[in-house]
């Protein structure tokens, strides 16, 4: 009843009552929310006669018959019954009523009246009471600008009939909620603020903010449309969907911002500014021009769109045909003709070496292929034109096969080729009669492989080829050409005797440089000594210098010695030479026996 007291004494006190005469004072109608309260406020006077009352007793009539209100409760009529209380003080003169639960049957005009000791008397003044079936929209206010990132404070002001009865505020944006301010008036209804703090986004730009008053089977909404300042967004370079290889084309810097973008940059990948324009032309793209990117700015800052590369079409190029490294002769190979274009090759051809159309698909299948199947290239298609591959020869891996042209040749040098086709190249060894010892090649170039040697070659030499997939050996038979022995026979013969006459006249030479004119009993002496010479027996050697003078046995026997050593020293070497040329010992044998003889 205090509540009730305070909020209507200065609209009493603005409208009091004629004192010393019967009279009150009220509207003449009030409006209530249905489903809420209502509430009359009402002063009366009377004559006092200089008496003080202080026994009242106040009551509400409709129309002079239904008992709105009476302290005494059971002669409340059934319809009001519970829902009505004086909220006044009578001993203040204040005779204010409050309704509950006001229904449309509540409609009409309603009187009081007031009982004292020795009085009872009817106003006649009337109130008329007005149902509203739906509340006032609340009311939203906010900045008209807020900045993204920033908080700001909003505020719903929800009028009622009612402030007892307050309805449950909600709002659409999340936030801090503060308690409801106190009712303020507002005409004949009260009106109550509700207050939510909350930091806006870029997203709030244009959407609305609604506070909703919910009221006992009353629901009512405001809003108020965000205006919210952000920084560019979305920023994103826009042109042509695609754009052929050499023409021009003008690229766009689009983003999203409040308020819109005022300045722009371009850049390139290497982060160097083109330009500072809204839109940057390109003057004949091609498949390597770089990205770009734009940055846009306004008030509230900046943002960048990330690298756009352009979609430049242009014809296949890098045209290869893609297959195994290596296949084995007799396998089956799937080849595929890859490139590079934009659009993707969407057609392709398969041509032989000697331009024959093979196949027009993307890859191509050879059956059991072989050392000599032929190079193949593609042709890759698109819609921007077309381009093919080099031949491509496949790498075909099969065992040796030694040629039929694999010869030798013997004159004074004999030299024999082996001629080895394969894939991968063939290890190649030598075996004469006995194949226990291998010998390497004397030289080689590509497939060709060569043994030689100066001496005569046994009658059979073996070339035998080997790789990862298998061996191959060929027979070569070697003729004995008499004239390599006699020519070498020869002229080890000339050697031997040049080195005999020479050592013989050296040694003659010497002798004679040591024997000087003599005396007489000296020359006497040899006279003396060449008589016994002479009676010597037939068997006795004479050798005569070139100054008549005769050596003994022991100086022959030593020139013949050392003819001898010459002599086997010159049959061994012969042996060596030959062993060294991968011979046998045949041909020294008989070289030596003939020297010998």
């Amino acid at each position: 009843m205090v509540f009730w007291s305070c909020l209507f004494f200065l609209w009493l006190k603005a409208s009091p009552a004629n004192a010393g005469e019967w009279s009150a004072k009220m509207p003449e109608s009030v409006v209530g929310l249905s489903g809420s309260c209502v509430l009359i406020p009402c002063t009366f006077s009377y004559p006092e006669n200089e008496k003080t009352y202080t026994e009242f007793t106040g009551i509400w009539y409709k129309e002079y018959s239904a008992v709105v209100y009476n302290k005494d409760t059971s002669k409340i009529a059934g319809s009001f019954k519970g829902r009505t209380s004086l909220i006044g003080d009578l001993r203040q003169n204040d005779c204010s009523l409050k309704i509950n639960s006001l229904s449309s049957s509540d409609a009409g005009s309603f009187m009081f009246r007031t009982e004292m000791k020795y009085f009872k008397y009817s106003y006649g003044e009337k109130v008329s009471i007005i149902g509203k079936e739906t509340p006032e929209n609340p009311n939203v206010s906010v900045e008209e600008e807020v900045t993204s990132g920033k908080p700001v404070t909003a505020t719903c002001a929800v009028s009622h009939s009612c402030p007892s009865d307050l309805p449950k505020v909600t709002w659409s944006h999340h936030g801090k909620q503060s308690s409801p301010s106190q009712p303020q008036n507002h005409g004949q209804w009260k009106l109550t603020s509700y207050n939510l703090t909350f930091t806006p986004s870029r997203e709030d730009h244009n959407k609305r903010l609604s506070c909703t008053a919910e009221f006992k089977g009353k629901t009512v909404t405001g809003y108020k449309t965000l205006k919210v300042k952000y920084p560019p967004y979305n920023v994103n370079v826009v042109t042509k969907y695609s754009v052929k290889e050499n023409d021009s084309v003008e690229l766009t810097c689009s983003s999203n911002s409040n308020p819109p973008a005022n300045s722009y940059q371009w850049f390139s990948s290497n982060g160097t500014m083109l330009a500072e324009n809204p839109t940057y032309r390109l003057e004949k793209v091609s498949r390597h021009t770089e990205a770009i990117s734009c940055t846009a700015i306004n008030t509230e800052g900046k943002n960048s769109s990330g690298p756009q590369k352009i979609n430049v079409l242009y014809p296949p190029y890098n045209v290869n045909v893609v297959t195994k490294y290596s296949l084995k002769e007799n396998d089956s190979v799937e080849l595929t003709c890859s490139s590079n274009s934009n659009p993707p090759a969407n057609s392709y051809q398969w041509i032989s070496s000697d331009g024959t159309m093979l196949a027009e698909s993307p890859t191509y299948r050879l059956e059991r292929v072989s050392r000599h199947t032929e190079a193949i290239s593609c042709t890759a298609i698109n819609t921007e034109g077309k381009n093919s591959s080099g031949p491509q020869k496949l790498n075909i891996l099969y065992p040796p096969e030694i040629k039929s042209e694999s010869s030798f040749q013997s004159k004074i040098l004999t030299v024999c080729v082996c001629i080895v086709d394969s894939n991968p190249p063939s290890e190649v060894k030598w075996f004469g009669p006995d194949s226990s010892k291998a010998f390497s090649s004397t030289s080689s170039k590509q497939n060709e492989f060569t043994l030689q040697g100066w001496l005569g070659f046994p009658e059979t030499v073996q070339c035998f080829a080997n790789n990862s997939l298998g061996s191959s050996n060929i027979t070569l038979e070697t003729p004995q050409n008499g004239l390599i022995y006699i020519v070498v026979a020869s002229a080890f013969a000339v050697v031997l005797v040049c080195s005999v006459v020479c050592v013989v006249r050296r040694r003659c030479g010497n002798r004679a440089a040591q024997q000087p004119v003599m005396m007489n009993e000296q020359t006497q002496m040899k006279t003396t000594q060449n008589n016994k010479e002479e009676e010597g027996s037939d068997g006795d050697i004479y050798t005569n210098c070139p100054d008549s003078h005769a050596y003994d046995n022991s100086r022959v026997s030593v020139t013949l010695s050392l003819f001898k050593e010459v002599l086997i020293l010159g049959v061994s070497v012969l042996c060596v030479i030959y062993h060294t040329n991968v011979l046998n010992g045949n041909f020294a044998h008989h070289i030596a026996i003939n020297i010998a003889h």
